[in-house]
């Protein structure tokens, strides 16, 4: 059963289907945030019903990071991985563990805190090698 290799920050996602024992590795999702990419002014149509303490870049961010989690959980829970692997920056890794239940943290191999959207497939499979589960 193949492992996922999720690269993703805060506008852009790339999911890689990657099986070690054959070495087969392909892109199987491609996902894009473009509110990530908006000013905070541009995020709220209404100031006067977001509290003041709120910040709707970061609000865009977490809805984002539950997104990819959730559909991490969904090829965990039919079977389409065995686990998977995460590397994002650290601000926006941290938005990523927080959306992940038990279940998904003991199915993540390893996290990387770096940005490797815009990496060759080589480079990201490279970044991962090593922690790679032995059959």
């Amino acid at each position: 059963m193949p492992d996922w290799i999720v690269v993703a920050d805060a506008a852009k996602a790339v999911v890689y289907r990657q099986d070690w024992v054959e070495d087969v590795c392909e892109e199987v999702m491609d996902l894009v945030h473009p509110e990530a990419r908006l000013k905070a002014s541009e995020l709220v149509s209404d100031v006067q019903t977001i509290p003041e303490k709120s910040d709707p870049c970061h609000t865009e961010n977490q809805r984002f990071a539950r997104d990819i989690i959730g559909r991490v959980r969904h090829a965990l829970d039919t079977n389409e991985i065995r686990g998977f692997y995460l590397a994002a920056p650290p601000q926006f890794l941290g938005l990523l563990r927080e959306a992940m239940d038990d279940r998904l943290r003991k199915a993540l191999y390893k996290d990387l805190d770096k940005n490797l959207n815009g990496s060759s497939r080589s480079e990201v499979i490279a970044a991962f090698a090593n922690s790679a589960p032995k059959h």
